[in-house]
């Protein structure tokens, strides 16, 4: 069996001042990773405590809120996530934050040796949230595919609410 290796990119911030006495910032260094969840990751993740839920609870209810709330593109299709037809409640499902930790583990999972810690991939990760949440969901799914009898019960205990 093989593994869906992802890429995720990292970038440093750079500012600087301009000449009329304003400060920019632009996006330097690109770096792309592999990236991809194994347990070894998946346990140091729990051990540092950035990971909190299930990884298959919070896909069902990123699947359960991207249907019924995406804008229609120019042809007609769902597209991006229409974030004012939201909830409060189902923004919390969606806020970045939640995601996060996940990404790092796939890339700390991928690249055993890499020296990066969690606030250095938070200082480099400036993906928004569309991408934030494609990023996550291409990392999480290989691993349900693998797991998909836990899969069914999580999204049969979500789906009865």
């Amino acid at each position: 069996m093989s593994i869906k290796v992802s890429t995720i990119e990292l970038k440093e911030i750079e500012t600087v001042q301009l000449e009329d006495g304003n400060f920019e910032s632009k996006l330097v260094n690109p770096k792309k990773y592999p990236a991809f969840l194994t347990n070894r990751a998946l346990k140091r993740g729990k051990n540092m405590g950035i990971t909190k839920s299930s990884l298959i609870g919070d896909l069902v209810e990123i699947n359960a809120l991207l249907k019924g709330h995406q804008k229609e593109n120019e042809n007609g299709e769902e597209g991006e996530l229409d974030i004012e037809s939201l909830t409060p409640e189902q923004a919390q499902v969606i806020e970045a934050e939640n995601y996060l930790p996940v990404i790092y583990l796939g890339i700390i999972g991928a690249n055993k040796s890499l020296d990066l810690d969690y606030d250095d991939f938070l200082d480099q990760y400036h993906a928004d949230l569309s991408q934030i949440i494609q990023d996550y969901v291409e990392l999480v799914m290989p691993y349900i595919d693998q797991n998909s009898n836990e899969f069914k019960k999580e999204f049969e205990k979500k789906t009865k609410k």
